[in-house]
C-alpha cells in the first residue's frame, strides 16, 4: 500500500474514450473489450500550466485545437508547403541519368514497350515509375543508361517530381499519426518538419528510385494503425472498418513494393497480437465478439493485402507481354504466350538427331550444361552443370537407343547398337551428346558430387571412349504431368517434364541446389544423380528447346496452358534466390555498400555519383542531429523500460495518473517497434546492404525522437520550457537541414569550396579513403 492506493499490475489499460463515434449499438470498450481500470495509478507529477498555454496536453476526449490562431487544417497545409519546396527545388539542376535511376528508369520504360524483365523488387513502385512515364510522354525507347545526359525527348523532370511527391507526403503523414497518437498540434508539427528536414530523405525522394513510394506507404501503414487504434473504443463501426481495410490496404500496397514491407506487417502483426490476446484475457467478452474480432483481421490484415499483392503482379503479367531473355526461367506455358518468344514455334516431336535445350524445373538451376573444363576432385572428368542462361554449351543431341518395352534387364541392353530412328516415347533408353564436346552425359556411383558429396556424380565422357558404350551413359525417359494436349506418349518441347533414370545407377539426374566453387565451376548449379524413392522438381526436367531441320516447326501456344499461381509462385521464387545471391563481396570494400551497424550513426554517407570538380555532386547524408537524436533514443529504450520495470518491483512508480502509461506505451511501442523491425532484420540478412535501406527505420526513429521529447518536456518542465525545447529543437534541426544544403541540392564547384561538411573522419565528403 501507499498514498495513492495499492500498488498497480503489471499491465495498465486506459478506458478513455478515444474519439471518434461509434453506431449506436455499438458496445463500449470499457464495458467488454478490455478490464477495468487499476485502482490507485497515477502519473509523473505535470508540471504547472498556465491556464491559456498554447501547449495542448493530453485529455481524455480529443479536442479541436488552434496554435496561435492558426487551425489545424491551415498548420496541415503549411507544412505540406514546407515540404514541397524542399523536395522539388531545383529538381531537375542535373540531366544525367544518376544513381539507381539507370535501373528503376529502365525498368519503367519496359511497361511502357511491354517488354518482360527481371528483379528483386515486386512491382507496384516499378509500375508507379512506368506511370510517370507514361504521363510524362516518354515513349519507352530510352534505355536509361548510367551516366548519360537525358534527351530531349524525355520528360524527366516530370518523372522525378512524380516520384518526390510521395517524399512530400511523408511529412501530413507524420503529422497525422501524431494527432492520432494523442501528441497536440505543435509537436505534431515538430514531427512533420523534423521528417521534412531530413537529407537523405530528401536527397532519396528526389530521383527516380524505388525508395520514395516504399516510405510513402511505410507512412501510411502507421498512419492508418494509429488511426485504428485510436477507434478501438468503438468495434465494427464504421470508422473502426474503415480504418482497418486501410491498414490493410497500406500493408498490401507496401509489400507490393519492397520485401521490407514485411517489417511493416510484422509490427501491425505484433499490435494485432496483443490487441487480441488482451481481448482473449477479458472474461467478460462472448466468444461470438472475440471470433468477430479474430475474422475481421484476417480478412483486412492478411487476405486483403496478399490479394492487393497478387493483383499487382496480375498486372504486371498483363502489360509485360513481348519476350526478353530474362523471362527464361519462367514455366514455358508464361514463355509461350509472350510475342516474339522464338520458343512458341518449334518442331512438335522428338526423334532421334535432335537437339534440344534441357531446363531444371528446380528455380534457380538453370540449363543443363557442359564446358571443356574438368573437376578437381572425383573422376576428374569433364564438367556437368547448371547454367542460368540460354547458350550453345546447352544443347544436347538426343539419340534413341531402345524403345520401351524391347528391355527388361540390363542384358537386353545392346550397348553397341546404332540409334534408332522415330519419336522418342515415355520409357524410351536414350543417349545425350553434348554438341560442343561431344561427350555423352555420365553418371558414375563410385564417386560424390563435388560440393554436395551425397549424390553419384554426373560428368561427361568422350565419345571415343568406352564409358560413352557403357550403361553409365545411358537414361530412361520417364514422363512427368504432361500438358493435357500433349499427352499422347511422345515427348515433346515445353509440355512433356521428364525424369531421366541412369540405366546403371537406377539414379534420376538431378540438381542438388548447391553452387560449385567460384575459382574452378564459375559458381553454377551442381548438377548429380539420385536414387530418389519421391522425386520432385528437383529430378524434373523440361524440354525448353528443339532444333531439327528435318522437321516442320508448329505454334506451341496451342498445345500450352498456364496458370496464374503457378507463374506467380515461380517467379517469387526466382525472386527470393536472386535477391539471396547479391552478396557482399568482404575481399574487397565496395565504397557503396554499408553494413547495418554503421547506419544509425551515419558512420558512411554514400556518394550518389562521380565526384570530379564541375560536375553537380550529390551525397546521401542525413540531418546528423535526426540520425544521432535517433539512434540515442532508440537504443535507449529498453534501458528505460528496464529501469521502470525496476522501479515499479520496488513500489516506486505509483505517480502516474489514470491510463497515461497506457497512453504513453501504446504509442512508443508502434514507433519504437517500427524501428527495431526496420532495423535489425537487416543484422540476419547476407545479402549487399545500402545506406538508404535503413531510410525507413530512420523514419520512425525520427517520429520516436519527437514522441519522447514531447513526453520527457511534459513530465519534467513547465510551460515555459516546453516552448523553448519545441521551438529550440526545430530552429536547430532546421538549421541543420539548410547546412548541408549543398550535397542534399547538388554542388557543381570543386568540394573543397564547401566547407564545415566534415562532421565525422568517415564521411566520404572531401575525400574517399576507400576509394581505388
Amino acid at each position: 500500500m501507499n498514498d495513492y492506493g495499492p500498488a498497480p499490475p503489471v499491465v495498465f489499460y486506459d478506458q478513455s474514450a478515444s474519439g471518434g463515434s461509434g453506431d449506436a449499438g455499438s458496445e463500449k470498450f470499457d464495458d467488454m473489450h478490455l478490464p477495468r481500470k487499476p485502482v490507485g495509478f497515477s502519473a509523473y507529477p505535470l508540471a504547472d500550466r498556465v491556464p491559456d498555454s498554447p501547449i495542448e496536453y493530453p485529455t481524455t476526449r480529443p479536442q479541436r485545437t488552434r496554435w496561435r490562431g492558426a487551425s489545424e487544417q491551415t498548420v496541415l497545409i503549411v507544412l505540406t508547403l514546407i515540404a514541397a519546396f524542399t523536395k522539388l527545388y531545383r529538381i531537375g539542376r542535373r540531366n544525367n541519368v544518376s544513381w539507381d535511376e539507370a535501373h528503376f528508369g529502365k525498368f519503367g520504360a519496359y511497361y511502357l514497350n511491354r517488354t518482360f524483365y527481371m528483379d528483386v523488387h515486386p512491382p507496384l513502385a516499378k509500375m508507379l515509375v512506368g506511370l510517370s512515364e507514361l504521363m510524362a510522354g516518354h515513349n519507352g525507347t530510352f534505355t536509361f543508361k548510367g551516366g548519360h545526359t537525358y534527351p530531349d525527348y524525355v520528360n524527366y523532370r516530370f518523372m522525378r517530381i512524380f516520384n518526390a511527391l510521395f517524399g512530400v507526403a511523408l511529412t501530413p503523414m507524420a503529422f497525422l499519426t501524431f494527432r492520432q497518437l494523442r501528441i497536440p498540434v505543435q509537436f505534431a508539427a515538430m514531427a512533420a518538419l523534423f521528417v521534412t528536414f531530413d537529407n537523405a530523405i530528401c536527397v532519396m525522394s528526389r530521383f527516380i528510385l524505388l525508395d520514395a513510394p516504399l516510405l510513402a506507404f511505410t507512412a501510411l501503414s502507421l498512419t492508418m494503425l494509429a488511426c485504428f487504434h485510436r477507434q478501438r473504443a468503438y468495434p465494427f463501426s464504421p470508422l473502426w472498418w474503415r480504418y482497418l481495410l486501410l491498414t490493410g490496404v497500406a500493408l498490401g500496397l507496401v509489400l507490393s513494393s519492397k520485401w521490407v514491407g514485411l517489417f511493416a506487417i510484422a509490427l501491425v502483426g505484433f499490435y494485432t497480437v496483443v490487441e487480441l490476446y488482451e481481448m482473449f484475457c477479458n472474461v467478460h467478452m462472448p466468444v461470438r465478439t472475440y471470433a468477430k474480432h479474430w475474422g475481421a483481421r484476417i480478412v483486412a490484415l492478411i487476405v486483403l493485402p496478399l490479394f492487393i499483392y497478387a493483383l499487382t503482379f496480375k498486372m504486371h503479367f498483363a502489360i509485360l507481354s513481348r519476350y526478353h531473355n530474362s523471362a527464361n526461367f519462367m514455366p514455358v506455358g508464361f514463355q509461350v504466350r509472350l510475342r516474339g518468344n522464338p520458343l512458341a514455334r518449334q518442331p512438335y516431336d522428338i526423334q532421334t538427331g535432335s537437339y534440344v535445350r534441357l531446363q531444371s524445373n528446380d528455380p534457380g538451376a538453370g540449363y543443363l550444361h557442359s564446358h571443356d573444363h574438368k573437376y578437381p576432385t572425383g573422376s576428374q572428368r569433364q564438367q556437368i552443370t547448371g547454367y542460368g542462361y540460354a547458350d550453345q554449351n546447352n544443347f544436347w543431341g538426343i539419340d534413341r537407343r531402345m524403345a520401351a518395352g524391347t528391355f527388361k534387364v540390363l542384358d537386353d541392353v545392346d550397348l553397341t547398337a546404332a540409334p534408332i530412328a522415330g519419336a522418342i516415347q515415355n520409357g524410351d533408353l536414350v543417349s545425350l551428346r553434348h554438341n560442343s564436346t561431344s561427350t555423352y552425359l555420365y553418371a558414375d556411383a563410385k564417386f560424390l558430387a563435388p560440393m554436395s558429396g551425397k549424390y553419384a556424380e554426373v560428368s561427361a565422357v568422350s565419345a571415343d571412349s568406352d564409358d560413352s558404350k557403357s550403361r553409365g551413359a545411358m537414361w530412361i525417359v520417364e514422363i512427368v504431368s504432361p500438358e493435357k494436349r500433349m499427352n499422347d506418349g511422345r515427348i515433346h518441347p515445353l509440355g512433356t517434364p521428364v525424369r531421366l533414370r541412369n540405366l546403371a545407377n537406377s539414379c534420376m539426374l538431378m540438381s542438388t541446389g548447391e553452387r560449385l566453387d567460384k575459382d574452378w565451376g564459375w559458381g553454377q548449379s551442381e548438377m548429380a544423380c539420385e536414387v530418389a524413392s519421391n522425386p520432385g522438381s528437383k529430378h524434373t526436367w523440361t524440354i525448353e528447346r528443339h532444333v531439327n531441320r528435318d522437321l516442320k516447326s508448329v505454334n506451341m501456344g496451342q498445345h500450352m496452358s498456364s496458370s496464374f499461381l503457378r507463374d506467380f509462385a515461380v517467379l517469387n521464387k526466382h525472386m527470393w534466390l536472386t535477391n539471396n545471391a547479391l552478396i557482399p563481396d568482404h575481399d574487397k570494400h565496395n565504397v557503396l555498400e554499408s553494413d547495418p551497424v554503421s547506419w544509425p550513426f551515419m558512420i558512411y554517407p554514400m556518394r550518389m555519383v562521380g565526384w570530379d570538380d564541375k560536375g553537380i555532386k550529390y551525397l546521401e547524408i542525413g540531418n546528423p542531429l535526426l540520425w544521432w537524436g535517433s539512434a540515442t533514443v532508440c537504443l535507449l529504450f529498453p534501458l528505460q523500460i528496464l529501469y521502470w520495470l525496476i522501479c515499479w518491483q520496488r513500489g516506486g512508480l505509483t505517480r502516474w495518473r489514470a491510463g497515461e502509461f497506457r497512453e504513453y506505451i501504446d504509442g512508443a511501442m508502434m514507433l519504437w517497434g517500427g524501428w527495431a523491425l526496420h532495423y535489425l532484420p537487416f543484422f540476419l540478412m547476407g545479402r549487399v546492404t545500402y545506406l538508404h535501406h535503413y531510410l525507413p527505420a530512420l523514419f520512425f526513429g525520427i517520429l520516436f525522437l519527437v514522441y519522447q521529447i514531447y513526453y520527457v518536456s511534459i513530465w519534467y518542465l513547465k510551460d515555459r520550457g516546453v516552448r523553448r525545447v519545441l521551438y529550440t529543437s526545430t530552429a536547430v534541426v532546421a538549421f541543420v537541414f539548410w547546412w548541408f544544403s549543398p550535397l542534399t541540392y547538388g554542388w557543381d564547384k570543386p568540394i573543397r569550396e564547401l566547407k564545415g561538411m566534415q562532421w565525422a573522419p568517415s564521411w566520404p565528403v572531401y575525400e574517399d579513403r576507400f576509394e581505388l
